[in-house]
């Protein structure tokens, strides 16, 4: 996913009674507090008479409400997004998770397309510490999630640009395509959320596109070597022979008829795909 850059130090400028309820929605007392005395709790929020008298008017019990509304709307989202992450966590967990972040983070950015992300962030170091956590939960998370941003990317489907591959001009690469590497064989699993087959651990670099017709990601596995060359392609924008010398140098090997082939073949593949859309 891409963040928005929206930071807890943007939230101050909001109107007063905004941040009110933001600390509504986000402090894990805030229910116990407004039972008990909803006025005092919302003077410690910073807010004068007239503010409190308009939230007050509402009712406490409907402050919670809303903040139980907030809850589970971010929640639904991030479980759209994250389907056989959240199933394989389980619905108790998952939910005691969700509460941890909103009660010590919560949201930053204004879109809810962003909050999986951020949850995931948040949660990644914690899962990795607890024992009860499949070791390749978050790497699965950040796996759904760029099956959500390949899928949903603003840029793709742009056209060929009718120039052949030249060695001295960079490529035109669709605007969907994504690099990712994962310690596991993601794509392999069925999509079923109900499924819990364990995926084989095993290094995984994947380029992910948008298939022009489907428009739905699909994932090729890239060789070591075919890494390196579509990194330098797709991230560094380079050209197509220094691109091959270097992604052979990274793996200590020379460029030889071997490699050149290789690159052929995928190069081809790619152009197929509607992925590699002829020399810049």
């Amino acid at each position: 996913m891409r963040p928005v850059d929206a930071t807890a130090e943007t939230v101050p400028e909001a109107a007063p009674g905004v941040l009110a309820l933001f600390r509504i929605c986000v402090d894990p007392d805030a229910p116990a507090r407004l039972a008990a005395d909803a006025d005092r709790y919302l003077a410690d929020l910073g807010l004068g008479p007239s503010d409190r008298a308009a939230l007050l008017a509402t009712g406490p019990r409907r402050l919670v409400t809303y903040r139980r509304l907030v809850h589970n709307r971010l929640r639904n989202a991030t479980r759209g997004l994250m389907p056989r992450t959240v199933a394989r966590r389980g619905d108790a967990a998952f939910g005691a998770d969700f509460d941890g972040f909103m009660a010590e983070r919560g949201p930053k950015s204004p879109y809810l397309r962003d909050v999986p992300g951020e949850f995931l962030a948040w949660v990644a170091p914690r899962w990795a510490d607890a024992p009860d956590v499949p070791p390749y939960l978050a790497q699965l998370g950040r796996y759904e999630l760029l099956d959500y941003e390949v899928a949903n990317e603003p840029s793709g489907g742009e056209p060929h640009t009718g120039r052949p591959l030249a060695l001295d001009r960079p490529l035109r690469v669709d605007g969907s395509v994504r690099l990712a590497r994962f310690d596991y064989g993601f794509h392999r699993l069925p999509r079923n959320p109900k499924d819990r087959t364990v995926p084989e651990q095993a290094d995984t670099p994947l380029l992910v596109y948008r298939d022009r017709t489907a428009y739905k990601a699909r994932y090729l596995l890239l060789s070591s070597f075919g890494w390196e060359l579509m990194r330098r392609i797709v991230e560094d924008g380079s050209a197509v022979e220094p691109a091959l010398r270097e992604a052979c140098a990274a793996l200590g090997r020379p460029l030889d008829d071997h490699h050149l082939a290789v690159a052929a073949e995928l190069f081809a593949d790619l152009e197929g795909r509607g992925v590699l859309l002829g020399a810049r």
